[in-house]
């Protein structure tokens, strides 16, 4: 089972993957960041969108930036699945 330090670790991993992206402009990075801020807050139980689920904006942020960065969507969607798996 997945416990909340390698969680805490692999949104690390993914906010180090968004730094080093060189094809992307500032809107993009604080995008893909603001994804990771998500993870982060629901691993750690808080929401930061009370209008709309973070969950579905994980989602929305994820298919937004799908075909352009895959592997920062791939490891974004593996998260969720873990975090999922975690019950939160």
């Amino acid at each position: 089972m997945t416990n909340k330090a390698e969680l805490s670790k692999a949104i690390e991993g993914l906010r180090t993957e968004i730094d080093a992206l060189e094809d992307s402009d500032e809107q993009t990075k604080a995008h893909l960041t603001q994804l990771a801020s998500l993870m982060e807050a629901q691993l750690h139980g808080n929401e930061l969108s009370p209008e709309a689920s973070t969950a579905d904006t994980m989602k929305e942020l994820i298919e937004t930036y799908e075909a352009r960065y895959p592997r920062v969507t791939a490891m974004a969607n593996d998260l969720m699945t873990r975090l999922a798996a975690m019950g939160i």
